[in-house]
């Protein structure tokens, strides 16, 4: 064994006997005050505590995380009985693992850019954010690592002109992939996992990083490092919960959830770092992986798009409610069934609203309508293509309330951003977001609405609320610009955005 290389069994080990001493142990290990208060607030016990510690502290140093340097630091948090069990325990160590002070350590380095500027490469299907989601966190973590001086590759499947024009603005730089005289087919996810080596042959040189995103890229991204980068490092990151989502779409979805999920941890024990998007999906996955893996939580910052968009309530008789999601093949997911039943009620009581619904697309429209006609006999259903996030400012501008009303929600970015942008907002109790809402100010529970099991129920719930705020305006929209400004003066993205950038040594 290299000393740098420290089995599982010392870290399970020492994490077991360390209890709450495991703060003296991090300032040893030169972590700072606000670091370990973070860990301290991301894990329920002080176990896990210093597991994810020791997992950070591996990920940062690197080669110089060596066994050495951790019995050095135990010894020095006045934790030497731990030393000595440890090479009672394990004879073996006494002889092996003196070397490697805290000033460095030896053996290869892999590389991680803190020496020099990282190179990462991230992969999506595309770069833009009108498809939300996926596409607008990754889009934001590209900006984050440009900010910082990393030099950012992004795959994606085609590329408008807007495309175009947005990575040059954003200092990243888009693969396309290849294509080939007389072949019809079209793009597809298949050519970055399974023909990267055709539809990609041109990758960067010096590549320190791979970004997957789960489901989406994660196994192309293992199968790239697998094939062509060995010595990048591996960074995943998680979007979904299958578990959750799949019972609300059809029943051959169900029937493969133990299939996704394996999947899903098979990427994931790949990985040299986790990084999970919200509370909800930080929390699952931490208990789905299990062993130790530097994991952590990434919160999103609001585009300046929403953060910079100015509300003004007007009082007429006609208002809007706006939802935002495809409908096809998510109308349960979404919800979308429960907001059309809501909607029945709310035109009763109010006969000027529109309904818009952003996200349907001209092949979906046929199917989407009839989704929503079987549960709203109404017919006030305004369809609204994909758009970009100066779309969606736009039509939150013109909207009284912004619905979310999933019925699984792994996070809920589209719920933060009208958050952001000062428009009243309902969200589902059963998102991640709510979870993320309720964890930063008691404030924020106005904007939760439980959603029931029963559907009848969920949906008088649901129009109920959207009644109170289109019959009180005035009222409503002062409070939404009192927790516009309370979310963004937080800066609660600042923390995770901390500990991704040092996953790239930035």
């Amino acid at each position: 064994m290299s000393d740098q290389d420290i089995p599982f069994r010392y870290i399970y080990f020492i994490k077991n006997r360390v209890s709450n001493k495991w703060r003296d142990l991090a300032g040893f290990l030169a972590f700072d005050t606000p670091t370990i208060n973070n860990i301290a607030g991301r894990n329920i016990d002080d176990i896990s505590r210093c597991e994810d510690m020791l997992g950070e502290w591996r990920l940062r140093k690197g080669p110089d995380a060596t066994m050495g340097v951790l019995m050095e630091a135990l010894t020095d948090a006045e934790l030497e009985g731990i030393v000595k069990g440890l090479k009672k325990k394990y004879p073996g160590l006494a002889d092996g693992a003196g070397a490697g002070k805290r000033t460095g350590g030896s053996g290869k380095r892999r590389i991680t850019g803190s020496r020099s500027k990282p190179v990462v490469l991230m992969l999506n299907d595309e770069y833009g954010t009108r498809k939300g989601g996926i596409s607008t966190i990754h889009r934001g973590m590209a900006r984050l690592l440009v900010s910082k001086g990393a030099e950012v590759y992004s795959t994606v499947l085609e590329a408008t002109e807007e495309d175009k024009n947005d990575a040059a603005t954003d200092g990243v730089q888009l693969i396309v992939p290849a294509t080939f005289p007389g072949d019809p087919r079209q793009p597809e996810l298949n050519w970055l996992t399974w023909d990267h080596q055709s539809r990609y042959p041109k990758l960067p040189p010096n590549i320190g990083f791979i970004i997957g995103h789960v489901n989406l890229t994660s196994r192309a991204a293992r199968m790239i490092r697998e094939q062509r980068l060995p010595d990048a490092k591996l960074v995943q990151v998680t979007h979904v919960i299958p578990e959750d989502v799949s019972h609300y779409k059809s029943d051959a979805k169900v029937l493969t959830i133990g299939d996704e999920n394996d999947s899903i941890l098979e990427d994931l024990k790949h990985a040299d770092v986790i990084f999970s998007v919200g509370p909800l999906m930080y929390d699952y996955y931490k208990s789905q992986t299990r062993q130790l893996k530097p994991h952590f939580e990434f919160l999103p910052e609001p585009s300046n798009v929403f953060s910079t968009t100015e509300m003004t309530y007007v009082d007429t008789e006609m208002k809007v409610v706006l939802s935002i999601s495809r409908v096809k093949g998510v109308e349960r997911l979404k919800g979308y069934d429960l907001v059309a039943k809501s909607m029945g009620i709310v035109f009763d009581r109010l006969p000027h609203t529109k309904w818009r619904a952003r996200g349907v697309t001209a092949e979906d429209f046929p199917e989407s309508k009839a989704i929503i006609q079987a549960n709203e006999k109404k017919g006030k259903f305004t369809p609204l293509k994909y758009g970009t996030q100066e779309d969606l400012s736009k039509d939150m501008q013109q909207a009284h309330v912004v619905l979310m009303p999933s019925r699984a929600e792994p996070f809920g970015l589209v719920g933060l951003e009208a958050i952001a942008a000062g428009v009243p907002v309902l969200v589902s109790h059963k998102s991640g977001l709510a979870w993320f809402l309720r964890s930063q100010d008691p404030d924020f529970d106005r904007l939760i609405v439980e959603i029931e099991d029963d559907d009848e129920e969920a949906a008088k719930t649901l129009a109920k609320r959207i009644v109170k705020i289109l019959t009180d305006g005035h009222r409503e929209f002062q409070a939404a610009r009192k927790l516009k400004e309370k979310l963004l003066t937080s800066k609660y993205w600042e923390a995770s955005h901390r500990q991704f950038l040092d996953a790239f040594g930035l």
